[in-house]
């Protein structure tokens, strides 16, 4: 696996928490030199520096505010989202699948995040575990050398992240909407984790969707091209470097045929199931949307 670019402990330990994102961009929307100043910026948020810094990373790993010369540009995903227009407010549980797909399908920005959910398939684990796991990938497949003290801080602010757990209270619970959604949890014995592969029957068909389309236009390379398959085998366990949507999910196979199947009776003209010589595979018949223009769809119409 090559990659041009990589990010790694850049979150300062801070996971992602209630309401960041849609006051990061309500006040990149009011003022792109926001960011320019610390200073101002903790004024206006309420948050401490290093918060400020951890926002500031968590606005571009879900690609919805792009800095240029300083200034915070909010992106069409972002305005669509979580803008005035979208769920500013995380009030649609499909918001947080959203989230979640756009930070583990980053693999630039969020790569410790990429490798976990795209990669890391051990069911059960300990952190210690699956932080020499990362170690191991970092140095023998991108060729790279990272601090220990560094991925450490990746894998101890994913599991806090994702990881729900009882009793937290306080500003705990602000740790992250993400843990709601169940995809990373203690084990039973209280020492370790789990990350199983299931069938999540409640997982929005709008979050596959909005994977999916997204998925096309890498995988195809070309948004012009009306017709495109991809390998069923590779939504479930990725291929090309890209993120696979069943992997993310953490769907098993049935999981994820059911999904689809789902996904094609709400969005029947965009989709067909086809085994072509002998491979089940996703077809997507209509050009790719636009990542805002899903969106939009969605929150403007109601649809799935």
């Amino acid at each position: 696996m090559v990659l041009n670019k990589t990010a790694f402990g850049r979150h300062e330990t801070f996971p992602l928490r209630y309401g960041w994102l849609s006051k990061g961009i309500s006040a990149a929307i009011d003022n792109e030199d926001i960011f320019r100043s610390p200073e101002q910026a903790m004024m206006q948020l309420g948050i401490g520096r290093n918060m400020v810094n951890a926002l500031h990373y968590w606005l571009q790993a879900a690609k919805l505010v792009i800095f240029m010369d300083g200034k915070g540009i909010v992106t069409p995903l972002g305005h669509a989202l979580l803008g005035e227009k979208g769920d500013p407010y995380l009030e649609d549980e499909a918001t947080l699948w959203i989230i979640h797909w756009l930070i583990v399908s980053n693999v630039e920005f969020a790569t410790g995040f990429f490798w976990f959910f795209n990669h890391y398939s051990a069911p059960r684990f300990r952190d210690k575990d699956v932080l020499q796991a990362l170690e191991d990938f970092v140095e023998q497949e991108l060729g790279l050398r990272r601090a220990h003290t560094t991925l450490k801080s990746d894998i101890s602010t994913l599991l806090r992240m994702y990881s729900p757990v009882a009793g937290r209270g306080g500003e705990e619970h602000l740790d992250s909407p993400l843990a709601s959604l169940q995809l990373v949890n203690h084990t039973e014995e209280g020492y370790g984790y789990s990350s199983l592969r299931t069938s999540r029957p409640f997982l929005p068909t709008i979050a596959m969707h909005f994977a999916l389309q997204q998925r096309f236009a890498d995988y195809q390379g070309q948004q012009a091209v009306k017709e495109a398959a991809i390998p069923v085998r590779d939504l479930l366990y990725g291929g090309n470097g890209l993120a696979a949507p069943g992997a993310a999910f953490r769907l098993n196979e049935e999981g994820l045929m059911a999904c689809l199947h789902q996904m094609m009776d709400d969005y029947p003209s965009y989709y067909a199931l086809r085994d072509t010589a002998g491979i089940n595979q996703l077809y997507r018949l209509t050009p790719p949307q636009q990542p805002d223009e899903v969106l939009f769809d969605y929150y403007q119409g109601g649809v799935a």
